[in-house]
């Protein structure tokens, strides 16, 4: 008799390319992942996961078995949300916290259409920095959270995707006919920076100090809590900033505005999907969670460990 559980373990090894990840997600851990997998191959006959170029992929008979098991998934999963629908058993609000950066390219659109999969549920999204979120989940307010920095222990977590920051200006600034510039002509330059508490500007921060750039030396003349205001305020000739570079991808192709390298200068940054360790996550933001990583497998497989199957 198919186990449905056995099923759901094999697709969410197979999307993630990691039994580490699956097991995160399935609230279960890495061995029992390991042994329902050959437990499944047992049933099947047949080796379902082979090890490529570092990552684990599905076999031929896997890829057989994997298209049937989605499907049969989602007329299962398409079950029991109808079930607690007609029994009332989940609730139709899912609250969301969302750092700064995020709020202003990349989440928005995935929400929409998630929603756009689920037209009869509310979200509610609240979008502060990492600390604020931390806070309303541990309160009960948030059901989930994505921040730009790594939680503290209380939460679980899952790194979703990387992110770089890029220093950048206006077309008519110096800098911009520069090709690229050493660390040291910072100094020279009038910045407009995101707020002390903002992890855009730690990690630069960081980055900066790291090349010997004495942070409090350079001249930080506007500070916003906004990267889309920063943006406005650099098209429109001042100054110059760091923003992340999926918020600028648009306005670098239409060149109005121009990045600037800086030599041996590299800020990147992970964002992590929390939850508070211990709580069980609500059906709609289990399957919130489950969409977003579906949207970047190859991001969560970068760094994986290896695993012997």
């Amino acid at each position: 008799m198919i186990d449905i559980t056995k099923l759901k373990t094999f697709v969410a090894v197979a999307d993630l390319g990691s039994f580490s990840k699956a097991s995160e997600i399935l609230y279960i851990t890495q061995p029992a992942v390991t042994q329902q997998i050959k437990a499944l191959e047992k049933m099947v006959g047949a080796k379902l996961f082979q090890r490529q170029g570092g990552r684990i992929v599905l076999t031929e008979e896997g890829k057989r078995i994997y298209e049937l098991a989605k499907a049969l998934l989602s007329d299962y999963e398409n079950l029991m949300e109808e079930m607690a629908n007609i029994k009332k058993e989940f609730k139709e609000s899912l609250f969301i916290g969302i750092s700064t950066t995020l709020s202003e390219y990349k989440v928005p659109e995935l929400i929409a259409e998630f929603h756009s999969q689920m037209p009869s549920i509310t979200i509610r999204v609240f979008v502060e920095n990492s600390q604020q979120i931390e806070e309303g989940l541990s309160s009960g307010v948030l059901n989930l959270g994505i921040i730009e920095r790594e939680p503290s222990e209380k939460f679980n977590s899952i790194r979703w995707f990387v992110d770089e920051v890029v220093f950048f200006t206006h077309p008519q600034h110096p800098f911009a006919r520069m090709g690229s510039i050493e660390p040291e002509m910072l100094y020279e330059a009038d910045i407009i920076f995101r707020e002390s508490s903002s992890g855009t500007r730690r990690v630069v921060k960081q980055a900066l100090e790291r090349l010997g750039i004495v942070f409090e030396r350079l001249n930080i003349k506007i500070e916003v809590n906004c990267g889309r205001s920063i943006l406005s305020m650099v098209k429109s000739g001042y100054g110059c900033s760091f923003l992340s570079r999926g918020l600028l991808e648009k306005d670098l192709e239409e060149g109005s505005i121009v990045e600037v390298p800086i030599k041996g200068f590299k800020a990147e940054r992970w964002y992590y999907i929390i939850y508070p360790q211990g709580g069980k996550l609500s059906f709609l933001a289990n399957r919130f969670m489950r969409f977003l990583l579906s949207k970047e497998k190859q991001e969560l497989v970068k760094d994986e460990e290896r695993i012997d199957l």
